[in-house]
């Protein structure tokens, strides 16, 4: 058995171990000290500080443990790469969102367990204000939900299902980034020097193509209690046929910098006022096609992906919806989560205490033409740190690494580390290699 820090790190030696330990503890030997006496009466004895109460950590200890947890099942006696943000200069690319996504595919995650195929996000609807909405904590969440059977090694199990499905010529040789649009955010607040908690991700190299998986240190840890979740159950329907659906996840491709990425992310809404407005999905032919005209020995088509047949939606439609109290709006804010998931609409729903007052539907398609411009530096060091983890991934045989960032270092670097388990992405065996790449 590896020996085992009660940090929870492993290492591959005792040496290691002792080395890890003197380096965090340094030298210091705890002794007994002398308590004053009555023959030392100018001596009082120190304060009792306070102890913290374990029901509410403060946020220094909350970090403390989360890095704990970031870094369990890693072998962090030796770093395999190193990435720092203050040395990364910006790619000689123009990074530009001119060029139309293309629609990989999309699905809609059942309540009932498992997802369908296309998908749809629930659609916009117009409801008579004033109304008023139970807290998050009085009802039953649907962002977010995902079937109890989905493997956290398994994260790319359901887009490779849905892309056989939709896209069955679909090829990757040509991809050099499988991501989503939540890990690159947090590459981007990297790359910007902003602050933000630790984070990991868990890296691949399968044939020419970066693979990062979303790691989360708890799922659905933390308690809603604010309206987000009532608003888009209230404002937004799933259309017929999908009305069991919990939410609705798609993989775009589009370029960053000189990068041909897939990016996935959820969509809140549908609003249709826009659906007119331009087709930006790519071709889909060959969508009435059969898995069975599809050599992938584990895409099964008896298990997977019963098909929802209706008409794609264009991307034109989405809108992320969000909720504020009056007047507290900012935009701002949410320009980088619209901007990564090329999505053109914002709707703000304002309330006070749970009653909606008005709703805003914003096209922020200009604004993010701008926030682009503006973010153009940090953007193109994006693409150069997604570049470099590339580069430090070839030649080892296409297993997982971990990438992690702990806050609190004299510098802000990601390192590299090995996995106490390796393997790849059971979604990544060669079955589905050679099914899609050629």
């Amino acid at each position: 058995m590896m020996p085992y820090c009660h940090c929870e790190r492993y290492f591959g030696s005792e040496a290691a171990l002792i080395q890890h330990q003197v380096a965090k503890h340094g030298s210091q030997v705890l002794v007994a000290t002398e308590l004053p006496t009555s023959s030392q009466p100018n001596h009082a004895p120190a304060p009792q500080q306070k102890k913290p109460n374990p029901r509410f950590p403060t946020r220094d200890a909350r970090l403390s443990h989360e890095v704990k947890l970031l870094l369990k099942g890693v072998l962090s006696e030796e770093t395999l790469h190193t990435i720092d943000a203050a040395a990364l200069q910006p790619s000689n690319t123009l990074v530009s969102s001119t060029a139309q996504p293309e629609l990989i595919c999309s699905y809609n995650w059942q309540g009932s367990g498992g997802f369908r195929a296309p998908g749809h996000a629930p659609i916009w609807k117009t409801l008579t204000l004033p109304i008023t909405i139970s807290n998050d904590r009085t009802t039953q969440t649907r962002s977010g939900k995902k079937p109890i059977w989905t493997k956290p090694e398994d994260r790319f199990y359901q887009v490779f299902q849905a892309t056989a499905q939709m896209r069955p010529d679909f090829r990757f040789n040509d991809v050099d980034v499988i991501t989503t649009r939540n890990s690159l955010r947090k590459f981007l607040d990297f790359c910007r020097g902003r602050a933000q908690d630790p984070f990991k991700v868990h890296v691949s190299l399968v044939k020419n193509t970066l693979f990062i998986e979303q790691y989360h240190v708890r799922p659905m840890a933390r308690q809603n209690t604010g309206w987000g979740h009532g608003f888009e159950r209230a404002f937004a329907e799933f259309p017929p046929g999908l009305q069991d659906s919990t939410s609705h996840d798609r993989f775009l491709r589009y370029p960053i910098g000189d990068l041909n990425c897939i990016v996935g992310f959820e969509i809140d809404a549908c609003y249709q006022e826009g659906a007119a407005r331009r087709r930006d999905e790519g071709p889909l032919e060959g969508l009435k096609e059969g898995l069975e005209q599809l050599s992938l020995g584990n895409i099964d088509p008896e298990v997977a992906v019963p098909r929802y047949n209706q008409e794609i939606m264009p991307q034109s439609t989405a809108a992320e919806l969000k909720t504020s109290k009056p007047g507290k709006t900012s935009i701002g804010a949410y320009l980088p989560q619209l901007w990564f998931g090329r999505t053109p609409w914002l709707i703000v729903g304002s309330h006070n205490e749970g009653t909606f007052l008005d709703t805003k539907v914003t096209n922020v398609e200009q604004r993010l033409k701008q926030w682009e411009t503006e973010r153009q530096d940090e953007l193109r060091k994006l693409v150069t740190l997604l570049a470099e983890l590339r580069e430090a991934l070839r030649g080892r045989g296409g297993q997982r690494f971990a990438v992690v960032y702990e806050k609190g270092e004299t510098s802000r670097v990601l390192k590299m580390y090995k996995l106490v388990d390796q393997g790849k992405p059971a979604a990544l065996d060669e079955s589905i290699l050679g099914g899609f790449w050629a």
